[in-house]
């Protein structure tokens, strides 16, 4: 018999979505405000679905500063096609998303929590 303790599942906390809406202007972040941790250390699941290719970036800011990190290996996302990344994020972090294209659509963001237990 295999006991379960309920207090050990891991629960994503949900941390931003966007659903078919038109990309901003290169290199402006998609979100309002930056996402900062509920938990920490965690990390962040990023699934994104883009109507053109082009190259997903994490705008990153600690302490005041700022760092933009290329998801992919910096190589363009594939027009239509979903992609699934994992960062890790700390208390300090704050988080926001850019693209290198303009002309588009956003077809899915969603941006989920998943505890450091995991």
């Amino acid at each position: 018999m295999i006991e379960y303790n309920i207090s050990s599942v891991i629960s994503p906390i949900a941390k931003a979505s966007i659903f078919n809406t038109a990309l901003p202007t290169a290199e402006s972040n998609w979100l309002s405000t930056n996402i900062v941790p509920t938990t920490s250390p965690s990390y962040l699941r990023i699934y994104v679905c883009v109507s053109v290719a082009g190259i997903l970036r994490i705008v990153r800011t600690i302490s005041g500063t700022t760092i933009t990190e290329n998801m992919n290996n910096g190589v363009n996302l594939t027009a239509n096609s979903a992609n699934l990344f994992t960062i890790e994020w700390r208390n300090e972090d704050s988080i926001n998303l850019r693209y290198s294209v303009t002309s588009g659509t956003i077809y899915i963001l969603r941006i989920d929590e998943i505890d450091g237990a995991e």
